[in-house]
């Protein structure tokens, strides 16, 4: 895995490059998605959905901590990890803004097409 950059020291577009760039991963994205229906949940039971060693999938957890996408609680010898929703935020506006643009875009060249069409 590369290294990459802690996301506290980051400006806003450094952040979003991280945050795109470790969701790249599959694996880390299946690790979200997983702690989206769960809301919290154990290493180890993070580690027993997916079919990786143990610390293969701690390892995903350390990229998708530096990016500041998940948290983890500390409770004895147990680590509990669960999303940080509120890092995501900024990335879902970024997405959300270019929604909204390439929707209304793609609408005015299908309105164009149309007119053509009807032209001939």
């Amino acid at each position: 895995m590369c290294q990459l950059p802690r996301a506290g020291g980051l400006d806003q577009n450094e952040r979003l490059s991280l945050v795109f760039h470790t969701l790249a991963d599959r694996s880390r994205r299946e690790i979200i998605e997983l702690l989206r229906e769960a809301g919290e949940l154990k290493v180890g039971d993070i580690a027993a959905a997916f079919s990786m060693s143990l610390n293969g999938v701690s390892k995903h957890l350390k990229v998708l901590e530096k990016a500041g996408l998940i948290e983890r609680r500390v409770d004895g010898r147990e680590h509990w990890i669960r999303v940080s929703w509120a890092s995501l935020q900024q990335p879902y506006e970024w997405l959300h803004f270019y929604h909204h643009f390439w929707s209304g875009r793609l609408d005015s060249l299908v309105d164009y097409v149309k007119d053509k069409g009807e032209r001939k």
